[in-house]
């Protein structure tokens, strides 16, 4: 599966910004494994794409002096994983109705990855993903 592709179609993104959310949900995903599984489990995200680091350095970034509070985000009123990862699409003018097609396409391309039974310690520990 291509999930830049994907990201790009279904979320109607130019291909940086979605290699970019892609590697962004990427990063979110394994925090939160490495937090509520183990480094073991989160490291097996990073082995099985490679491409994750390339895509986290096409991010966006932002020049110095040009963030501001008024820029970022309002805070979701949703608490736990579901919540930072519409945190992650508000980052790139993803509106938050799209998190759990976001949800649904990160798990799809991990299946495409992963063994089963990593994906299953992932999902167990980012209940978002299902």
């Amino acid at each position: 599966m291509d999930i830049v592709a994907a990201l790009s179609t279904q979320l109607k993104l130019d291909e940086q910004a979605a290699a970019g959310l892609a590697g962004g949900l990427l990063l979110l995903i394994e925090d939160i494994v490495r937090e509520k599984a183990s480094f073991a489990a989160a490291s097996c995200i990073r082995e099985a794409v490679p491409e994750m680091r390339d895509w986290q350095m096409s991010s966006p970034t932002l020049a110095p002096g040009m963030l501001s509070l008024a820029s970022l985000p309002p805070a979701h009123p949703l608490a736990g994983d579901q919540a930072e990862m519409i945190s992650v699409l508000g980052r790139f003018g993803v509106d938050a109705g799209e998190a759990d097609l976001g949800a649904s396409l990160m798990l799809e391309f991990l299946a495409s990855r992963l063994t089963p039974a990593n994906l299953s310690v992932i999902v167990a520990a980012m209940p978002s993903l299902k």
